[in-house]
């Protein structure tokens, strides 16, 4: 409000505050939406943190959908199918229809004792079974294409927007906000899911629908009043279902979900940590909270037990009452002798069918119920990508460091590597958290062959700070401007171990880089201290490098993949060497110094400020005593390193000279 933006800014950033204001409504439904005398289900819910799922919308269906049936690359394909689909699901309805007259005529002849009557129908039926079969198969072909082709683009348009562009940060923001639970989960498995229930809904509603517009036209020949009967009577049914089981089981669904994600999950945290879980023999303290999560689960099934035993109740007892309805509405016009006896078997066949078919929702209910739980988690996803997209592009253009910390690519002919301008960094959004200033009005500049160490407390915002320059953390305003992004190497202190050969693992995240001989390779290897590793391995070895591998030892693998970028100009080290003796790790920050030149570290050990020249000191603030404060941004301090040493010499003086003596 009172700033003036280039049309594409405003225009995003319009884009922006219309997904963010229909996100806060949703989220204001939700809170609505939840029984607050069902709330005690959602302890220990899972990663979700036990929000309810708002049932499926149309929009957020046709959302899903337009991008196969829309799509400039899959609409033809897509049309092309789903018009085939009804063309045999039409047919199959036809077959089915015409089957009912051949069957009352055959039925006649077999009560009329007329023996031609009765083969020539049978003969029928055989013509029909063989022109069924066809039918049948290729349905069922078209059907299986249409859900692998749908399949495929939401898989890969989910997926590219979660990893596509490292630099964005799309998959950490949202783990950092924890605003959606199991990502990975909806992606592989909601998406699969959602598309064998939606075809399979759909092939069942048309042909249903073919079906009963088919048969209530024979059944509404025989007899009109048992046409609408038949029809009111299961329209009765579907309305009892849907309106008295629906929401509970919606309900129990969707916590069921979310509370079999957070068993899984915490397993997958034990698999991940097990050497430190192992050391301090926490094994019974993750089976206690296996133990709890469980039970809990097994109380949400047990209560969906218990409601789709009444769902199961009143649907098998609403179809025993149907054997009796069909006889007692057609009998009494045969005994009068106003239809034939084959008209009662194809009056009895049509209310079969017409009751199945408008019953669909009835005996559908729960795959109805999961349909609408992973339509809500898929639509929620998409939406959180497509916010966090536009932030992204939002970030990138003039005028953004108003609304979020701006990221400039600085030219590539400058000698300035790292800027910041006016930088005020916030911690990202939580729910239930509030947020927090670390950084406020920050602004420095480092040019080539400059070296800086962020110093200062544990807890204090150092790492923060970095993530910034990284780009992973943009709440705030302000302005960070870096050399090109492939220019800049971010090295955390425990490296990600990628899937693959020793190969991979030096060129990651570029391990399809042809160019690169083996020599050159082993080289990187030698430099930094990890020589031996060859003797028991290859380059071209695929193992399970993370459990393989020591942390000192995968920190320099850490080093050796930026040695072998050959356009890397700053590297951002967040406590990279904190595994490492330190000889190794004077040997890497040598390497790092006669290669690229420039680099940003985090660190504790008093030895890394050999290998800087700057520093950046970060300090609490004092509070009205003179004491640190808890909160507020940190008093932040660039200072030449020998005047970081002086300056700390003296605090460390004056620390120990207010120490009781004695002591």
């Amino acid at each position: 409000r009172g700033r003036q933006y280039s049309p594409p800014a405003a225009m995003v950033l319009q884009r922006l505050a219309a997904q963010f204001r229909r996100w806060r409504r949703q989220r204001a439904k939700q809170r609505k939406g939840v029984d607050m005398n069902l709330g005690h289900l959602d302890a220990k819910g899972g990663a979700s943190g036990g929000k309810a799922e708002e049932p499926a919308s149309c929009s957020a269906v046709l959302a899903l959908a337009r991008p196969f049936f829309l799509g400039s690359s899959t609409r033809r394909k897509a049309l092309l199918l789903a018009m085939s689909l009804v063309v045999f699901l039409l047919t199959e309805s036809g077959v089915l229809v015409y089957y009912s007259s051949v069957q009352k005529n055959y039925m006649t002849a077999l009560q009329g004792k007329d023996i031609d009557g009765f083969y020539s129908g049978l003969y029928q039926t055989g013509g029909l079974i063989l022109l069924a079969s066809p039918v049948i198969a290729v349905h069922h072909l078209l059907a299986g294409v249409l859900k692998l082709e749908w399949r495929k683009l939401l898989t890969r348009r989910f997926a590219h927007a979660y990893l596509a562009g490292s630099g964005d940060g799309v998959f950490y923001r949202l783990q950092l906000t924890g605003e959606i639970d199991n990502p990975d989960q909806r992606i592989c498995q909601d998406i699969n899911d959602f598309v064998e229930i939606t075809a399979s809904l759909f092939e069942e509603t048309l042909g249903t629908s073919f079906t009963v517009l088919g048969f209530a036209g024979v059944m509404y020949r025989i007899s009109p009043v048992v046409c609408f009967s038949v029809i009111g009577y299961a329209l009765l049914g579907t309305l009892v279902t849907a309106l008295g089981f629906g929401p509970w089981i919606m309900f129990y669904q969707s916590r069921c979900i979310r509370q079999e994600a957070g068993l899984r999950y915490s397993l997958i945290r034990v698999r991940e940590n097990a050497e430190s879980i192992a050391f301090f023999k926490g094994g019974d303290a993750e089976l206690a909270h296996f133990e709890d999560l469980f039970q809990s689960l097994a109380a949400t099934i047990y209560r969906s037990i218990l409601v789709r035993t009444g769902l199961s109740t009143f649907n098998r007892s609403f179809h025993f009452v149907t054997f009796a309805v069909a006889p007692l509405t057609v009998g009494p016009a045969y005994l009068r002798g106003e239809i034939e006896f084959g008209a009662t078997a194809q009056a009895a066949m049509a209310f079969n069918a017409i009751l199945v078919g408008l019953m669909l929702i009835m005996n559908r209910l729960e795959a109805l119920s999961n349909f609408s739980v992973r339509v809500r988690r898929l639509h929620t996803l998409d939406m959180a990508l497509q916010r966090e997209g536009l932030r992204v592009k939002v970030s990138q253009l003039s005028g953004a460091g108003a609304t979020c910390i701006a990221s400039i690519e600085l030219p590539p002919t400058s000698p300035v590597v790292l800027q910041m301008h006016e930088m005020t960094l916030r911690t990202p959004p939580r729910e239930a958290c509030l947020q927090q200033t670390l950084a406020e009005r920050l602004s420095l500049q480092l040019s080539g062959g400059q070296t800086l160490l962020i110093a200062g407390d544990s807890g204090i915002g150092k790492s923060s700070l970095l993530r910034a320059a990284a780009g992973l953390w943009s709440d705030g305003s302000g302005s960070i401007g870096l050399c090109g992004g492939s220019s800049v190497f971010f090295m955390p202190q425990k490296p990600y171990m990628f899937t693959g050969t020793m190969r991979e693992q030096l060129l990651y995240p570029d391990v399809n880089r042809p160019s690169v001989d083996s020599a050159v390779l082993e080289e990187a290897l030698s430099e930094v201290g990890l020589g031996y590793l060859l003797e028991h391995h290859s380059l071209w070895d695929c193992k399970e490098w993370g459990g393989l591998l020591s942390l000192g030892e995968q920190q320099r693998i850490n080093f050796a993949r930026v040695l072998l970028k050959p356009d890397v100009r700053l590297a951002l080290i967040d406590e990279g060497t904190s595994a490492c003796d330190p000889n190794n790790e004077a040997r890497l920050y040598g390497l790092l110094q006669q290669r690229i030149g420039s680099y940003v570290s985090v660190g504790h050990r008093p030895a890394l400020q050999q290998h800087h020249s700057h520093a950046l000191w970060l300090q609490r603030p004092k509070g009205s005593a003179g004491r640190s404060a808890a909160h507020g941004p940190a008093c932040i301090t660039l200072l030449p390193m020998a005047e970081y040493q002086r300056q700390q010499a003296e605090a460390q003086a004056q620390l120990i000279g207010r120490a009781p003596r004695g002591l």
